[in-house]
């Protein structure tokens, strides 16, 4: 940019004319107090919007702009009392003596348009940095008015947010979408974030819709929303079906998951957790050590030694029903008072619940019994016949087999 020497020789020749005053005055003179919040008084009661954004920026004293201060309107005004318009348009007034604020890739509309004086008092202001608004959010929403219909109707707003828009977004230029300070899809969150970043990069299990393109913000409104977390939908239920309303491929392995959405369409006897919509109460969406991204440990195969820390099921369900040998209350599966739980699963070689029950639903079966279970590449069916005290089955496993709980059967294969 070339500079204008004559106006820069007249800001020049100004600072010289006034610091003699300023160094006079500098011992008498009370040091500048810190921005404070206005209070509402009798006569000056706070807006609507002071309520609602605060008064962050309001300071004790008036900011003068240095030019304003000097009273030489000409450094910025074609004459002596700033009637006959500006010298030159901004921003390349500005810039005479501020660093130029469109460097870089994205730059916000109000600073490209050459419009500093929509955000900057050019004379005067009760605020810092010469703002016309008494703080960061209530000018920023004076032009974002959908931001500002969102902010007072909604329940949970992001804390950064509602700080100040700024601790996301540069209000003047950025080389990132929307003037952000670093990439928002992931890179800007896990500034804060950081744990966030950390676990996700060093869990076993990984959430494949971190890898999506719009990655954190595949299932969170970085501004705020109506449901916990800052969720995109009512309940974490809705969220993930709207990516396992199909067959999904992990990311780590290359398995094919099945159609949730489809299965409990198909399947409405829904255990309790999918009643709830709450996928989150078992699965941790950001990744986990565990199968599945289980919230605690269960076993990753169909046989595997029995471990009461190993089974995230006992969140819920009582240990009992697994690890009582003998019971006439812990369960209903039983043949008399031994607890077919524990034959099945509690032991070297034990069957994990998985074998026979599905842990998002079911149709056929109560108790959340599967029609099939898979054994390596084998589907077979476990073939369930209820009765009024127990039941049998005839899986691949055995022979067809019975237990009842009043009279106790007597299974000869």
């Amino acid at each position: 940019m070339k500079y204008n020497h004559f106006f820069i020789s007249k800001i020049i020749i100004a600072l010289v004319l006034t610091l003699t005053t300023v160094f006079a005055a500098a011992k008498a003179a009370a040091p500048v107090a810190a921005p404070v919040v206005a209070k509402s008084t009798k006569d000056t009661p706070l807006t609507d919007a002071q309520k609602f954004y605060g008064t962050e920026l309001k300071s004790s004293k008036k900011v003068v702009h240095p030019p304003y201060a000097w009273g030489d309107c000409t450094v910025c005004h074609k004459d002596a009392k700033g009637e006959k318009g500006l010298v030159m348009d901004p921003p390349e007034l500005c810039a005479m003596c501020h660093e130029a604020k469109d460097g870089k890739k994205f730059i916000h509309g109000p600073v490209a348009a050459g419009a500093c004086t929509s955000c900057h008092n050019p004379h005067e202001s009760d605020n810092a940095k010469l703002l016309v608004a008494s703080s960061i959010n209530e000018l920023c929403v004076s032009c974002h008015q959908d931001k500002d219909e969102f902010l007072r109707k909604t329940a949970n707003i992001h804390p950064p947010v509602k700080d100040q828009c700024t601790n996301c977004h540069d209000p003047h230029t950025e080389d990132h979408l929307f003037q952000l300070k670093a990439d928002g899809k992931k890179d800007l969150c896990v500034m804060c974030h950081v744990e966030k970043e950390v676990w996700t990069k060093t869990v076993t299990d990984k959430h494949g819709a971190l890898n999506r393109p719009r990655k954190c913000l595949e299932c969170h409104d970085p501004h705020g929303s109506s449901n916990p977390k800052f969720l995109i939908k009512d309940t974490s239920k809705e969220l993930c079906l709207t990516c396992h309303s199909q067959p999904v491929t992990t990311d780590e392995t290359g398995e094919k998951l099945m159609d949730i959405g489809k299965h409990l369409e198909n399947n409405p006897d829904w255990h309790g957790p999918i009643l709830w919509g709450d996928c989150a109460a078992c699965h941790n969406p950001h990744g986990s050590n565990n199968l599945r991204m289980l919230n605690k440990p269960f076993p990753r195969t169909f046989y595997e030694a029995f471990d009461e820390d190993n089974y995230i099921c006992f969140q819920c369900h009582e240990k009992e029903k697994i690890m009582d040998e003998k019971t006439s209350t812990a369960t209903n599966f039983r043949n008399g008072d031994v607890n077919m739980h524990f034959i099945h699963v509690n032991k070297e070689k034990g069957r994990s619940c998985r074998a026979c029950h599905d842990f998002h639903g079911t149709k056929e079966y109560p108790h959340h019994l599967r029609a099939k279970t898979q054994f390596g590449k084998i589907n077979f069916p476990i073939r369930f016949i209820e009765s009024e005290n127990g039941g049998s089955c005839a899986p691949a496993c055995h022979a067809r087999r019975h237990y009842d709980k009043v009279t106790p059967k007597v299974n000869l294969k």
